[in-house]
């Protein structure tokens, strides 16, 4: 080999790096003090174009003689026993079972591989029963021909059962013995030992696993900065350090994705009925994936939370209980309290999914820990930092650091910045754990403030939407050690809204099941933004445990705002005549209850509804009779929707000029109040009166207006609106191409919302005259949001 290099003109490191084997091995392989491999002579082979001689040559020699007896004082060959057999090469990976998917996880290793010069490190993290060893020992043996000094095996534990992190000193001294005689007397000291390692892992070519390690301190000193080892690092939180100061490759083994799941669970099944066939799947395996059994099996992966241990398990009950059971436990699983239980198998503490939560859990220190079982109190499936901050009664900095604590120990998975979720099996761990360590006074604090923190961001949410001095029935204060939020801006509101929909609805319910009363303010609080945002359905469901709700209080309030959230759903759905009813009711209520502010408020949609039915007389009255209780209340926010809502009775009727003035005395009031969206909603009212005189000039001008305001807004449907009105405008002024633009656009946010104007401007459209310049592309999708404007 030296005769090659040299024939060259390589330096020693030269071809250390090429092949990636240290300069000492390399050197005592040329000395002849070390056996080469026959990975080392292919590898200089091919390196150096030598046409497999160094092969050829390692073959012909053979394995090398044993070593006789050393000799005697005198000189002579000493007698006796024979020499002991040599050292075998190490290989001590454990048994870990077989590694399913993953196929995006091992590229990555493969290309950091690739490219890495020196020893090289990944870390491998992820909740307990992930499958972080199962992945490294697949990795490692899938890397053997490379590493052809042997692999060596260290459990750091730091999720032992004696509860006490090896050290890395002690660590050390396991894996010398591993290496040989010159390293087996390990030094006393921890750090001369360390520093031995690192010594004798730089001459050799070894993979190396360090499982489940408890953190950067106990693995870095058996790093060593030379050599060309692979070092395999696996453990419940992110060893971030490892990557900033070793430059590890990191990678977080997060759940299987549902296909993987499946199949987990369709082979495992397969693998445990009959011997597999030569493709990998047996009889039971194709029989499985017919007869839609694949259904039932993404039922039972995702109640597992496509965790590798629960599937494995499940796959297990499933075997010994015979197809048959698939169903069952499927519906075993979905029933919450018992998931952990059916993911156990008797008498085998090892196969369960709770102890390993629990390892994971004790070790977490107490604030943590306090966290990680209160978020099983939220009601939503995704917290945010401002609500956990109000579950725990902290500060959002303290919130936010212990929820990135528990996201980097694999408790939480961050679904984006600052939301955090937690999976099923983990809710129902910390379930467990909430109820056997709070108290029932702590889980009421807590539930109560969350509740507490929903209601009043959403009623400073609906402030924004509608303004100031809006109706709001009266509701209790925050608690101590809540803080809701605060909005500067309507659009900040909306995207609150919008962001925390589905939490909102399930707080509004699980406030139902707790008895309190804001299972119907909620409801009421949000209707503005349900109703504006088109989320009928939703609102429609929110009115309907709003009324269970109302069904246990004793009061005629909060009945009244759960028949006003129904009524506003139902008039949404267009479903007019059921809308009416619940508005009869609502009114009666608010009377009943003396709440004269939120009579005239429903009596204005009252109105609304019997316009869009026709009955424009009996609006009028309504829409007079609300501007009467808003007088005598001294609501001026009242006062301004009710001149709304005079000047479109005054449009309908076919009365423009008298329109003008109630809306115009309406805009200075909104813009006194604040709301955007109302003050848009008026401008495009103020535009139709306009149009409807002739006047198109200031017609143009206040769509013009509004659609500015809604595109502040975000407000989909008011832009629509202004847009259709905007293009009657322009028809009528002859400006057909931009008509036809303000149409196209006005119909493709009406086709998004599912609004049925859509089809009354399709055939606008098809009645304009045929048009010279066609519209540009994408004009007839939904556009990105906001106005756009339009110009000759």
């Amino acid at each position: 080999m030296r005769t090659l290099r040299l024939e060259r003109g390589w330096s020693l490191a030269r071809l250390s790096e090429r092949v990636h084997y240290s300069k000492g091995y390399l050197s005592r392989v040329e000395n002849g003090s070390r056996m080469p491999s026959p990975e080392l002579a292919r590898l200089c082979d091919h390196t150096m174009g030598t046409d497999g001689e160094l092969a050829r040559l390692l073959a012909e020699a053979g394995p090398p003689e044993p070593a006789g007896r050393p000799a005697d004082a005198d000189g002579t060959e000493g007698a006796g026993a024979p020499a002991p057999p040599a050292r075998p090469v190490p290989a001590q990976l454990p048994a870990a079972g077989r590694m399913w998917g993953r196929h995006g996880e091992l590229a990555r290793c493969e290309a950091f591989l690739a490219r890495q010069r020196g020893p090289a490190v990944i870390a491998l993290d992820g909740i307990g029963g992930i499958g972080k060893t199962t992945f490294a020992v697949s990795l490692a043996r899938s890397l053997s021909r490379s590493y052809p000094d042997g692999a060596l095996f260290a459990d750091l534990r730091a999720h032992g059962r004696a509860g006490l992190p090896a050290a890395a000193g002690d660590i050390a001294a396991g894996l010398l013995r591993t290496l040989g005689p010159l390293t087996a007397q390990a030094p006393a000291d921890p750090a001369e030992r360390t520093a031995l390692l690192r010594s004798a892992l730089a001459e050799r070519r070894v993979v190396v696993l360090l499982d489940d390690a408890d953190s950067v301190a106990q693995v870095a000193p058996l790093l060593p900065a030379a050599g060309s080892s692979l070092f395999l690092v696996t453990s419940r939180i992110r060893l971030t350090a490892l990557s900033v100061r070793h430059g590890a490759l990191r990678l977080s083994l997060d759940p299987l994705a549902t296909e993987e799941a499946v199949l987990l669970l369709r082979r495992e099944l397969g693998r445990r009925a009959v011997p597999a066939a030569e493709d990998g799947r047996g009889a039971a395996d194709a029989a499985a994936a017919s007869d839609g059994a694949d259904e039932v099996l993404a039922v039972i992966a995702r109640r597992c939370a496509h965790l590798p241990l629960a599937l494995q398990i499940a796959a297990e009950r499933m075997a010994e209980q015979g197809p048959a059971a698939a169903p069952a436990l499927a519906a075993e699983l979905g029933r919450a309290g018992t998931r952990l239980d059916a993911l156990a198998l008797p008498g085998e503490a090892g196969a369960a999914v709770r102890p390993v939560f629990a390892l994971s859990y004790r070790r977490l220190p107490a604030d943590q820990a306090r966290a990680f079982r209160l978020l099983a109190l939220h009601p939503g499936a995704v917290a945010g930092v401002g609500a956990a901050a109000a579950l725990l009664g902290e500060g959002t900095g303290t919130a936010s650091r212990l929820l990135g604590e528990l996201h980097a120990a694999h408790l939480l998975a961050e679904v984006e910045p600052g939301r955090y979720r937690m999976h099923d099996l983990l809710r129902e761990y910390a379930g467990e754990r909430v109820e056997a360590e709070e108290t029932s006074q702590a889980r009421a604090d807590a539930v109560r403030r969350t509740f507490a923190w929903y209601l009043h961001t959403a009623e400073a949410a609906g402030d924004q939407l509608l303004g100031d001095g809006r109706h709001r029935p009266p509701v209790d204060p925050p608690p101590e050690r809540c803080e809701p939020l605060r909005f500067c801006s309507t659009a900040d509101a909306l995207e609150w809204c919008e962001t925390e929909h589905v939490n909102l609805l399930a707080c509004a319910g699980a406030a139902r099941t707790a008895g309190s009363a804001v299972a119907w303010q909620l409801p009421y609080s949000l209707w503005p933004f349900l109703f504006l945002r088109h989320h009928h359905l939703d609102q429609l469901n929110a009115g309907l445990v709003a009324r269970r709700a109302a069904d246990a209080d004793t009061g005629p309030l909060a009945g009244a705002c759960a028949e006003a959230v129904l009524a506003s759903a139902r008039a949404g759905l267009r479903e007019h005549r059921a809308a009416d009813v619940h508005y009869r009711r609502a009114l009666e209520l608010f009377a009943a209850a003396g709440d004269r502010v939120g009579e005239g408020a429903v009596l204005l949609a009252y109105a609304m509804s019997c316009v869009r039915q026709g009955r424009v007389a009996e609006a009028a009255g309504h829409v007079d009779r609300a501007l009467e209780l808003f007088t005598a209340t001294g609501s001026t926010w009242g006062a301004a929707s009710a001149l709304v809502g005079i000047g479109e009775a005054h449009l309908v009727q076919g009365r423009p000029e008298a329109a003008l003035a109630p809306l115009s005395l309406a805009l200075e009031l909104h813009r006194a109040h604040g709301s955007l969206w109302m003050q848009a909603s008026t401008w495009t009212l103020i535009g139709t009166a306009h149009r409807e005189r002739g006047d198109h000039a200031p017609a143009e001008d206040g769509y013009r207006r509004a659609l500015e305001l809604h595109g502040r807004t975000g407000m989909r449907a008011g832009t629509a609106h202004a847009l259709h009105q905007l293009g009657s405008c322009l028809d009528a002024q002859g400006r057909v191409p931009q008509a036809r633009r303000a149409w196209l656009r006005a119909w493709a946010l009406y086709d998004h919302l599912g609004d049925p104007r859509a089809r009354d401007l399709l055939v606008r459209l098809a009645a304009l005259a045929p048009c010279r310049t066609a519209p540009p592309d994408g004009e007839g999708h939904p556009p990105s949001g906001g106005a756009v404007p339009l110009r000759e």
